[in-house]
């Protein structure tokens, strides 16, 4: 060690110490001490000192000699401002040290000089700054990035991990009387470069076992550079597979060590002691290849680990002097693998054929198999194969008890349905499982490719010709046949079937021709090689013409190529849509049929209709006007159904020419007349109607309908609708809106301010009253009456009979005498004797058939059928609705009660269901005969009612008649309803 006498100073008993120079001489000019040519002198020994000591040293280094400060504030600026010094012949870097002595002379003088230039800067502007503030540095680089760790003097990006509040925060421990100062004080960056986050990389890699992982860490400092001559600590989990190998070592040399540069150390096979570098270095592997050299930057270090074993190793490297003590460690995951695996190689087979593709897995150096690992294979084209069974072109193969994963790529069809050839790539991805016992996610060790290859031959037809041709004009029909495959494909053959009327007039030299088909003897047609056939035809109708290709092996391809040839074949078809005459002003709708006649589709098909003078249509007010068929070609035998609407000005005949047209000059055209009368003055009318039951029995309460339908063409104003009926009944409830002030003399009324006529819903209305029968009347009439403001008027009268309903016995009064006890009944000892015949019973004087009921008992007036029609009329399509009462009017129960009706012609039943029970089935059919369900007990007085809704799909007057027999009426008895059903 090398050292000089102080000359009184603080610090200069000490050894040649560069820092401490720079410190004393900038202390020094701080306080006011004069400027001393001794501190001078000892600036410049400690630099003469250092270059001596250089050239006898192990190598060059880079040497940091006190700068200028540019405040002005002082001579030399503190530490860690300082110059480097580059000595001449080793460019900065370590070098062979005998080599530099050489040139030590030269060196040392250039230092000198450099360093009168700036001590001459100083005496010249002492009070002015000769350089700016040098700009803040940027924050460090993010140790969790891609691993790539910045030498000393490059600038580090941006990082979170090393943040803006430990780059400019107080140390963590503050020792002494370092916050005896004032607060701002303790807030600001010590004078040294201590304060840096830890950097590490890789922070998680897989290794095989027996392999040699390295890993980079270095230190951030407060100037934004890594830092140099850093300690570091390694140190490996307890938990943690594997020892450390070496650690990194750049070789100080003596002036390092007079810099007081730590020593790198392993301790233990889990704990060592590194420092960052100071110069450039590239770590081998002791081979030629330097793929897999290691390079290291200045302020890096560098450590080595190995593991014989599978597990995890987690090695966490400590910057002991760093401040931030969240920022000053970091931890790296190694997970050891103790794997093998080979894939299969390329295969190349006959198409058709079955692949199995097999990777091989094993641990422990091959020996033993890693049963349960996963191999999964991925086709990137599944076109050509999938693998089986479940034809997925990704699946997931598990090594077994061998060491093997096996899995059967199997090829399939092209659209022609021959076996498709070409190669497929196989994607292979060795993954090996994760668990709880090893703490291991599951990872991904290896990727690979295969290639399996199909080779067969392929046939493929591709037909043309024109898609019209002249009717019995030849025309030019060509096929090109080729063979795709990577294979011969041998005794190619290709064979048309000629359709009827269809005639060959040229052809290829070897094709064969007869009046039925064409055949294309070619033999053998080699890899990747086409053909073009060639013939002329002539066709007097539209033909398809089939190509189909055969070859050995079943190869097998076709073609289908349409033409079609113009024939007149466009018809028209015109007439008024009404045959009745129209009036004047009223739209007349012409319906207008285009037929095609032909064998092929016409295609831009139109109609143009043009009116007479008399005529204009009905949207555009012209008398020309024109459509378009919009939804394709009309197609052979396909009638295109339109309608053009015309409106006539004036009365008498009045006419419309109608011209079809279509591509291939198609053309059609007719007339069509309609005759036309002056406009009718539309006069008000309305019409009335009343149903209800042709017999009632004193007591009895029976509903009564009253229908009344606008029959005119005006609407009509203020309806006033009367019911009037006799004293023997009385009102019980009628239809809301009736006005029952007039009840005492027996009418009901209703007004109705509106009704617009037919068709709108509301030109019908539809009014109920319900009545009791107080008193006996056999010739009671119900009378409706209807008014309008406009003067139409409509009357209508309804005759039925009241009846005595059943008379109850007038009670015993209490006390009464009892009459005297007739003998007991014994049985007699002869039979009684049979009478000759049956007394005969007149006929009830009240069987009747009348309006809409019909009541003929057998047993006095024992059972009534009543039957009311309460759609009337109705349109062709819509529901009639009809209700239908059973009542047993005897003393008597009655049994086995049948009730059917018979369909008329067009009409059908849709629904039938009893009140009581409207969920059951209600009916059965048979034929045109519809039964509905037996009522098996019907107690005296009883009734029972029915819904029955039919549906007419034609307009016409229909007779329903329903029938009924019973135990007490073997005869039956019926009841009928007229309801017209208009169009």
């Amino acid at each position: 060690m090398l050292g000089f006498p102080g000359q009184g100073l603080p610090g200069t008993e000490t050894l040649c110490d560069i820092d401490a120079a720079v410190n004393l001489a900038a202390n020094c000019h701080r306080r006011g001490t004069p400027f001393l040519w001794s501190s001078l002198r000892l600036w410049i020994n400690c630099v003469i000192i250092l270059g001596i000591s250089l050239g006898i040293s192990s190598g060059c280094q880079q040497l940091r000699l006190p700068a200028i400060d540019p405040t002005g504030q002082c001579l030399i600026a503190p530490f860690p401002t300082t110059t480097r010094l580059a000595l001449p012949g080793c460019n900065g870097e370590a070098c062979a040290c005998m080599a530099c002595t050489r040139g030590i002379g030269n060196c040392l003088n250039d230092q000198r000089a450099k360093l009168a230039s700036r001590l001459d800067q100083f005496h010249r502007g002492v009070s002015t700054p000769v350089f700016t503030d040098p700009a803040t540095p940027p924050p460090c680089v993010d140790p969790i990035g891609n691993g790539v760790l910045p030498h000393s003097g490059k600038d580090l990006d941006a990082a979170g991990p090393c943040g803006e509040e430990c780059r400019v925060g107080p140390p963590a421990v503050l020792l002494g009387d370092e916050c005896n100062r004032k607060l701002r004080d303790c807030l600001k960056l010590p004078d040294r470069g201590t304060r840096g986050c830890i950097l590490l990389s890789p922070q998680r890699i897989v290794a095989p076992v027996g392999g040699e992982v390295i890993l980079l860490s270095g230190v951030c400092g407060t100037d934004g550079f890594l830092a140099v001559g850093e300690p570091l600590e390694w140190m490996l989990t307890p938990e943690s597979v594997g020892t450390f190998i070496e650690v990194g070592d750049d070789a100080p040399g003596a002036l390092h060590r007079l810099a007081k540069i730590e020593k790198t150390d392993k301790l233990s096979p889990s704990y060592a002691r590194g420092v960052t570098s100071t110069k450039k270095a590239l770590i081998t592997r002791g081979n030629i290849s330097p793929n897999d050299d290691v390079p290291l930057e200045k302020g890096q270090t560098w450590l080595s680990i190995s593991s014989p074993t599978e597990g995890t190793s987690r090695v966490t490297v400590l910057a002991p002097e760093s401040d931030c003590w969240d920022q000053r460690k970091a931890t790296a995951t190694i997970y050891w693998i103790d794997a093998r695996w080979q894939f299969p190689g390329a295969q190349q087979v006959l198409a058709g054929t079955p692949v199995t593709l097999s990777t091989r897995v094993t641990r422990a150096e091959g020996t033993v198999p890693a049963r349960g690992w996963t191999v999964r294979y991925e086709t990137l084209n599944p076109e050509l194969g999938l693998f089986s069974p479940s034809g997925s072109p990704v699946v997931e193969a598990k090594v077994d008890e061998y060491g093997n994963a096996t899995v059967e790529l199997t090829p399939i069809r092209n659209a022609n349905g021959n076996l498709s050839s070409g190669t497929a790539a196989i994607v292979i991805t060795v993954v090996r499982p994760g668990g709880d016992s090893d703490n291991m996610p599951d990872l991904t060790l290896g990727n690979g490719q295969t290639f399996v290859t199909w080779s067969a031959p392929q046939l493929a037809i591709r037909a043309g010709a024109p898609s019209v041709a002249t009717f019995d004009a030849p025309f030019d029909v060509v096929a090109n046949v080729q063979n795709p495959g990577d294979q011969p494909a041998t005794n190619v053959r290709v064979n048309i079937a000629l359709p009827p009327g269809v005639r060959v007039t040229n052809t290829d030299s070897f094709a064969v021709a007869t009046p039925n088909n064409v055949t294309w003897e070619i033999g053998t047609i080699p890899p990747r090689t086409q053909l073009d056939l060639f013939m002329t035809i002539v066709a007097q109708s539209s033909v398809r013409l089939p190509f189909q290709g055969r070859a050995d092996n079943g190869l097998y391809a076709e073609d289908t190529v349409a033409i079609d040839v113009f024939r007149p074949s466009l018809s028209l078809k015109i007439q008024p849509a009404k045959n009745e005459s129209s009036q004047v002003g009223d739209p007349v709708t012409f319906d207008i049929d285009v037929t095609n006649t032909g064998d092929r589709p016409l295609t831009q098909v139109s109609l143009r209709a043009v009116g007479d003078n008399g005529m204009t249509h009905a949207q555009t007010g012209s008398r020309v006007v024109g459509v378009n068929k919009t939804d394709g070609p009309l197609q052979p035998g396909q009638t295109w159904t339109t309608a053009a609407t015309f409106v006539p000005l004036e009365s008498g005949r009045r006419c419309i020419n109608v011209e079809a047209t279509s591509d291939g000059g198609q053309r059609a055209s007719g007339e069509s007349c309609a005759t036309v009368i002056n406009k009718i003055v539309p006069t008000p009318a309305v019409t009335a109607d009343i149903t209800g039951p042709s017999l009632m029995e004193t007591g009895d309460t029976r509903l009564f309908k009253y229908r009344i339908n606008n029959s005119g063409q005006v609407p009509l104003r203020s309806v006033r609708i009367v019911a009037t009926f006799d004293s023997q009944l009385g009102l019980v409830r009628a239809t809301e809106g009736a006005d029952n002030s007039r009840i005492g003399q027996y009418q009901i009324v209703w007004n109705v301010p509106e009704m617009p006529p037919a068709p709108d819903a509301k030109s019908t209305v539809l009014l109920e009253a319900e009545f009791e029968a107080r008193q006996l009347n056999p010739r009671s009439k119900m009378v409706l009456t209807v008014s309008s403001a406009e003067g139409a008027r409509a009357e209508d009268d309804f005759d039925f009979q009241i009846n005595q309903g059943p008379v109850a016995a007038p009670p015993v009064p209490l006390g009464a005498t009892l009459p005297p006890a007739s003998p007991t009944p014994t049985i007699p000892d002869s039979p009684a004797p049979i009478p000759a015949s049956p007394p005969a019973v007149p006929p009830a004087a009240d069987s009747v058939n009348s309006g809409a009921n019909a009541v003929s008992p057998a047993i006095g007036n024992s059972l009534s059928l009543t039957l009311l029609d309460r759609d009337d009329p109705v349109r062709v399509g819509q529901p009639i609705r009809y209700s239908l009462s059973v009542r047993n009017n005897s003393s008597q129960p009655d049994s086995n009660v049948g009730l059917r009706f018979r369909l008329p012609a067009g009409v059908d039943v849709t629904r039938v269901a009893q009140r009581i029970a409207p969920r059951l089935p209600g009916f059965t059919r048979e034929g045109d005969v519809v039964y509905l369900d037996e009522i098996r007990n019907l107690r005296p007085g009883e009734t029972v009612d029915f819904d029955i809704v039919i549906v007419s799909n034609q307009p016409q007057s229909i007779e329903f008649t329903v029938e009924s027999k019973s135990q007490l009426v073997p005869n039956g008895i019926s009841a009928s309803q007229q309801t017209r059903v208009n169009p």
